[in-house]
């Protein structure tokens, strides 16, 4: 529990950090769009090589798609409806028009990225009973992906016109809620969760990890270069599939 406290710490820390990088020297969308793309990569690595390979070994081929299809689909109906439930997979969305529109849609914000946050949160404590490598691998790519995220928040923030204090204070306090996501996967799932039905819950949340993958890259295509995209997506799940290996080394 110690271990995925720590995990948790540091992966809300990524996503402050990037908030801090937003206000300080700023990045460009070209940049944004490099670390989107990496993070996207360890996102959809780690499903297909970790979480899935590890369900496989307990419950049904069919049973592992519905779980995907339903993480997937819960994150669509979430974007579709309420808000993006990720900002930096979305960056491509955040214009002008709807920085100036931020006050009506503060509300369905928070409520969209507290429930991508628990998520990510709920991931890291369930990822601690799983095998090391699958572990590390699911901390690593919460706390890679939560960089570009809390950058993109604080930017939009900032672009609505919130102060810069206040922006960064409001993406600390929004992304805080992984921490609200660990203890319910720490305790209540923790303890309820057994045999199939706890991988069944972490192949669903590598659903919503599929969506954000799929997403982030797709938006970013239409603004950057399929070639630059792909490739530092490329570079995200190598990084996975090397950790993996230096892991299983040690």
């Amino acid at each position: 529990m110690v271990t995925t406290l720590i995990q948790n710490a540091i992966a809300v820390a990524s996503a402050v950090l990037g908030a801090f990088l937003a206000i300080g020297i700023g990045i460009s969308h070209r940049q944004l769009c490099a670390l989107i793309s990496f993070a996207a990569g360890t996102l959809l690595a780690t499903t297909l090589l970790h979480i899935v390979p590890e369900a496989a070994a307990t419950v049904s081929l069919l049973a592992i798609l519905l779980a995907l299809a339903s993480g997937y689909l819960l994150f669509y109906l979430i974007s579709r409806f309420f808000f993006h439930v990720c900002p930096a997979c979305a960056a491509s969305h955040f214009d002008e028009q709807m920085a100036s529109a931020f006050r009506s849609i503060a509300v369905l914000l928070v409520i969209a990225l507290g429930i991508h946050c628990m998520m990510d949160g709920i991931a890291i404590a369930l990822g601690n009973e799983l095998r090391e490598r699958a572990e590390w691998s699911i901390f690593l790519t919460v706390s890679i992906h939560k960089f570009p995220e809390g950058l993109a928040l604080c930017a939009l923030l900032m672009k609505a016109g919130v102060e810069r204090t206040k922006a960064l204070v409001a993406t600390s306090a929004v992304e805080a809620l992984t921490f609200l996501g660990w203890i319910v996967g720490e305790f209540p799932l923790g303890g309820i969760l057994l045999g199939g039905w706890f991988y069944l819950t972490l192949v669903h949340i590598g659903g919503g990890f599929i969506f954000l993958a799929l997403h982030a890259v797709l938006n970013e295509t239409k603004a950057h270069s399929p070639r630059y995209v792909i490739f530092f997506f490329l570079c995200g799940a190598a990084v996975i599939a090397l950790a993996s290996t230096l892991i299983d080394r040690l």
